[in-house]
């Protein structure tokens, strides 16, 4: 199966570059570790949600707002380990598998504490087939990879799009001082966004591999 990379364009920036070039040559961390890190800033994110049921309403901006900071955190961690191994030269003989698994973690957990913290039987069902239909849009990429098929990160729902819009829900949830109960509302709505979004996206890569697989065989 061949080895692809989701084209990023944070990749070429300054910033990138010289955070990836600190990481190198100013620290012990390997791309793996780094891979690792990112699941446990997803499962920060992941009790940070879950802590909407059970702390007074006060706090919930402050929950909205590392909510924020981990899963961009996450991120981060997601773009730092492909710049490290690649343009560090630090690639590991298993960095394939550090690749992609920690990443089906990091959508999982949190997808559902994102439908934990709605604290309703509508955003936990939805929290769960979220991370379900997210597991699926990556599982239905590299099964076309292990058939012969490009791998593409065709949308609409891809990672990146799945975290800028759970990271604009926290963001509108800062402001729970003001509207009582928002996260309430904001919790399933973005959550069944994510769901119908990464179904189509399923369909859209089924369709594709499966148009591949036409042309090839004639």
């Amino acid at each position: 199966m061949e080895n692809v990379r989701r084209e990023i364009k944070t990749r070429d920036t300054k910033w990138a570059r010289e955070l990836a070039k600190f990481l190198c040559e100013k620290t012990n961390l390997t791309p793996n570790a780094i891979s690792v890190l990112s699941v446990i800033f997803s499962i920060l994110a992941f009790f940070d949600f879950c802590l909407y049921p059970i702390l007074n309403e006060k706090f919930y901006p402050i929950l909205a707002i590392f909510g924020i900071i981990f899963i961009q955190l996450r991120l981060l961690c997601n773009l730092m380990d492909g710049m490290v191994a690649i343009e560090g030269g630090k690639k590991s003989p298993v960095g394939d598998i550090y690749n992609e698994f920690p990443d089906r973690l990091s959508d999982s957990f949190i997808i559902i504490g994102f439908g934990v913290m709605g604290e309703t039987t509508l955003s936990l069902v939805f929290g769960l087939l979220g991370a379900l239909f997210a597991m699926f849009t990556a599982y239905t990429r590299v099964l076309g990879g292990a058939i012969g098929v490009e791998q593409k990160f065709l949308g609409p729902m891809a990672k990146q799009h799945r975290m800028a819009l759970l990271t604009f829900g926290s963001f509108i949830c800062i402001f729970e001082f003001l509207l009582k109960g928002l996260h309430t509302f904001i919790s399933p709505a973005f959550l069944i966004i994510v769901t119908i979004g990464s179904a189509i996206t399923v369909k859209r890569r089924v369709d594709y591999i499966a148009k591949c697989l036409m042309e090839k065989n004639g």
